[in-house]
């Protein structure tokens, strides 16, 4: 059915919403708002106003509202938040076609239904248009984040100050929709649609609305004090990254690229100072913001306190309601994070410990919640609950997990399964010092664990994550932690370990080129000792037992990976083969302790290994330079 073009229609005001334009288109026509949706091709059952219409309109209904409304084509889109889900990333998140988005959209920051607003701006700028019919309601008070109006410097209203209704809020005997009382007839835009009391049961007859004027406590700009030059300041930073549009072309490209997380970091700072106060009191800039803070924590904990047993509060995650609190909050949250680019390391020292405070007084899967928050690596390196220096897993495994635990120039490919025996020498003294000089298996286990903190520094991840991109079996890589936890933690030697793992990252981050490891283990593989390079290695060492042999080509196998990789020979291909396969792995392993047990380097023996391991070095170059497949 074609949509007819309304009587009358008006120009959209700029950043207004839908509902702001059908509550004007109403008042001028003089019909409820309930009938202009109808006109407009947009009421489903019963008349019913879809709330999910505030964050989009299907193609169908947006060509019946160009149509009626005679909009020019993008203005109806534009009366959605659809176009700030491109720069506030709840928005992005949630999915429509049920109720359930509409429950959701308060707990994840996404939008309210009940509209903030700001009386100076329903007032209008003065125009006859606006004299007439109002100013705009506009979308970006839905949005939590907004909380004062930088034209007006003030912060908005959030009730009526008449009846206490909040714009757009349902009464008990409604269901949420686009407009509250959309049947309603005669209202000026800007006057309260809420009943002044419930509808007794025992009548039909229905009480009037309390049609109080919102614009009446518009006022004139006075000098603000401190506390709101600070939040106005936050607001604008806010309205620019909602707005980006408005930007230079430069300066938007450096917003999509340095500051894609500003809204996440935000709004995840900010539920860390709620779950963590008043440990985070000292984050408010003046004790007045932290008395607004406190007192919505205290409302806030109520509400969980008188909770029924075993129930959770559905909108404990959502933004205060209020616009001094939720501005308060949101100043507390800023001053945490700091300046991210210039301040990364002590970030982590500022948010440590309110991580341990929130997840300490709240439920077990609070640490989860934070887990599966999509925020910038900084500050997800800041939020990690760390334990010898990996992310704690907790049960979880989340991508986030995987950021980096500091920014290097090298990365996981780069890191063998154990780091040289050189640079132990070098960088450990400190702890292979304490160890009786003839224990080789505590070096080992150093070896190992190095290269496990190289890789969460490089790719992130928890120890069994880091052990999987090594190939290190997990019962391996737990046995290295478990032996130097046994030796350094009772003397609190930890320390020193990590000190000297942050030094090898530098030299490596310093170094003008990187050994692909990764590479070498993939071309590996499936690689076998060649027979006739065997026979070359074995010629003249007459006193050789079995020197070709299928399990000496096998050992060989070995321990050329084990050198070209930097991996525990333990753990080559052929070793893992027969263990898959089922197969004892004891004459392998034997044969290769032969050549490798130090008392055994002599002789022919020893020639032999000497053999092997300038094979293994010309291999090596071999494949970094890529002529082996």
């Amino acid at each position: 059915m074609t949509t007819r073009p309304l009587a009358r229609s008006l120009v959209p005001l700029p950043e207004e919403s839908l509902p702001g334009l059908l509550l004007r288109l109403a008042y001028r026509l003089d019909r409820s708002p309930a009938r202009i949706a109808a006109l407009c091709g947009l009421s489903r059952h019963q008349h019913r106003l879809p709330a999910e219409y505030l964050i989009t309109l299907s193609a169908e209904s947006t060509e019946a509202l160009e149509a009626a409304a005679s909009l020019r084509e993008g203005e109806a889109d534009a009366l959605t938040l659809s176009a700030m889900a491109a720069t506030y990333p709840p928005l992005a998140t949630l999915r429509l076609g049920g109720s359930r988005n509409m429950a959701s959209a308060r707990r994840t920051w996404a939008f309210s239904l009940s509209s903030r607003y700001c009386p100076n701006c329903l007032a209008g700028d003065g125009s006859n248009i606006q004299n007439a019919y109002g100013g705009p309601w506009r979308l970006r008070w839905h949005i939590p984040v907004s909380f004062a109006c930088t034209a007006h410097s003030r912060l908005l209203e959030d009730g009526c100050p008449q009846c206490g209704g909040h714009p757009n809020r349902s009464s008990n005997t409604e269901r949420q929709g686009l407009i509250t009382q959309r049947t309603i007839t005669g209202l000026h835009p800007a006057q309260c649609r809420h009943h002044l009391a419930p509808r007794p049961v025992s009548t039909s007859v229905r009480t009037p609305p309390c049609a109080a004027r919102l614009d009446e406590t518009a006022c004139v700009a006075e000098q603000p004090d401190s506390d709101l030059v600070m939040m106005l300041a936050l607001q604008q930073r806010i309205d620019r990254h909602l707005m980006p549009t408005k930007l230079s072309p430069a300066t938007s490209d450096n917003y999509s690229h340095s500051e894609q997380h500003f809204f996440s970091d935000l709004i995840t700072a900010a539920q860390l100072v709620r779950l963590s106060w008043p440990d985070s009191a000292r984050f408010a800039p003046s004790s007045a913001v932290a008395d607004l803070i406190a007192r919505h924590v205290a409302t806030w904990t109520a509400l969980r306190e008188n909770r029924s047993p075993g129930r959770r509060v559905r909108d404990a995650w959502a933004a205060p309601e209020g616009p001094a609190e939720c501005g308060a909050l949101l100043l507390a949250a800023d001053s945490l994070l700091g300046d991210r680019r210039l301040d990364g390391p002590t970030l982590r020292e500022r948010i440590q410990p309110l991580v341990s405070a929130a997840f300490k007084r709240n439920e077990a899967n609070t640490g989860a919640a934070f887990r599966r928050m999509d925020v910038s690596p900084d500050l997800s390196r800041a939020l990690a609950q760390r334990f010898l220096g990996f992310n704690r897993a907790g049960g979880h495994h989340h991508a986030r997990q995987h950021v980096p635990s500091r920014h290097s120039h090298f990365g996981i490919e780069h890191i063998p399964a154990l780091v040289p025996e050189t640079w132990i020498g070098v960088h450990f003294a400190d702890l292979t010092s304490l160890w009786a000089p003839g224990d080789v298996w505590k070096p080992r286990h150093l070896r190992r664990v190095v290269s496990l903190k190289l890789v969460e520094m490089a790719g992130g991840g928890t120890w069994p994550q880091c052990a999987v991109i090594l190939g290190i079996p997990w019962v391996t890589a737990q046995r290295s932690l478990t032996v130097l936890k046994r030796s350094l933690l009772p003397g609190g030697l930890w320390p020193l370990l990590d000190t000297a793992v942050d030094t090898v990252a530098q030299e490596m981050d310093a170094a003008p080129t990187h050994v692909d490891f990764a590479a070498r283990r993939r071309t590996l593989s499936t690689w076998q000792m060649p027979v006739e390079d065997l026979s070359a290695l074995t010629v003249g060492l007459v006193r050789l037992a079995n020197a070709e042999s299928s399990l000496t080509g096998a050992a060989v196998t070995a321990l050329v990976w084990a050198r070209v990789t930097h991996g525990d020979h333990l753990h080559s291909p052929s070793v893992e083969a027969l263990r898959a396969a089922q197969r004892s792995t004891k004459a392998l392993v034997s044969a290769i302790g032969q050549l490798q047990t130090p008392s055994n380097r002599k002789g022919t023996r020893l020639r032999f290994l000497q053999r092997i391991n300038e094979y293994a070095d010309g291999l090596s170059h071999a494949l970094d330079e890529g002529r082996v497949s």
